[in-house]
């Protein structure tokens, strides 16, 4: 009897053992403080949160690369040991570059740039294909912010984008991170089948007087068929004294991957 006990025991292990792991993927995005003597006097602070949060991804926002100066973004990834990819609109013999930059310490499959014409300076978006476990997914950074801010041009941006997305992401499960200008009504209609991970984000700040055409700000779009159990935290930095408030650097999104093609299907052409 003790003997198909064991034996029985012995079944279910390898039965647990054969079950496959769930993917869960953690996004950060992030807008660092300026460069200068404001960047370098908390960058140690800033790369120790970090540290603790341990994303797989980060996005961060609004970088400016200057001459002979370490790319800020790129400077958090070496510490973090992270690799960093920055994404740029601008020529790389222009003094100043503006772009966002992916971070992250998974392995990178495949990469890919694209522009965003929303008016007369465009914006560069970019892609990183990621093997998460067993799983491969698409992380898309794009910030959609055009400088008229015209709903024409926020609709441009978005169509270029679905397009591109179209084009690339092969039937993979995909996310979204930026700073999107458009209001979430009009950002949930400009890509259907994704979803902000920041839900209510006016409700949130508890400030009903928020007009319709605020800016949605900072978010992770998910993809509704391929994601779940979406989670969202806000990520500050500590005060450095008691009479200083936290410092809002971003967001951070953890979300379980639902839908995993077969290998088969995503190497078709």
């Amino acid at each position: 009897m003790l003997r198909w006990g064991c034996f029985g025991l012995l079944v279910l292990s390898f039965a647990v053992m054969a079950e496959p792991v769930v993917p869960v993927i953690k996004v950060a995005n992030l807008r660092l403080p300026d460069s200068g003597e404001t960047w370098t006097s908390q960058r140690d602070r800033i790369a120790t949160l970090m540290e603790t949060l341990r994303p797989d991804v980060i996005v961060v926002q609004d970088v400016r690369q200057l001459a002979n100066t370490p790319n800020p973004a790129c400077w958090l990834g070496s510490r973090l040991k992270y690799s960093c990819d920055f994404i740029s609109a601008d020529r790389p013999s222009q003094p100043i570059r503006r772009g966002n930059a992916v971070l992250t310490r998974l392995s990178a499959q495949q990469d890919g740039i694209t522009l965003l014409h929303g008016d007369s300076a465009p914006t560069a978006a970019g892609m990183q294909r990621l093997q998460l476990q067993q799983a491969q997914l698409n992380i898309y950074a794009a910030s959609m912010c055009p400088r008229d801010n015209s709903a024409v041009s926020r609709g441009h941006q978005a169509a270029d984008l679905r397009s591109w997305m179209d084009a690339t992401a092969d039937g993979l499960p995909s996310l979204i991170i930026g700073d999107f200008a458009a209001p979430t009504e009009e950002l949930v209609r400009q890509l259907p089948g994704y979803q902000p991970a920041r839900r209510n984000p006016s409700t949130r700040h508890g400030d009903a007087r928020l007009s319709a055409d605020a800016q949605h700000g900072m978010d992770v779009l998910y993809q509704v068929r391929s994601f779940a159990d979406i989670t969202q935290q806000a990520i500050q930095l500590p005060a450095s004294d008691a009479q200083s408030p936290p410092e809002p650097l971003g967001m951070m999104a953890t979300l379980r991957m639902t839908r995993i093609p077969e290998a088969a299907a995503v190497d078709q052409p």
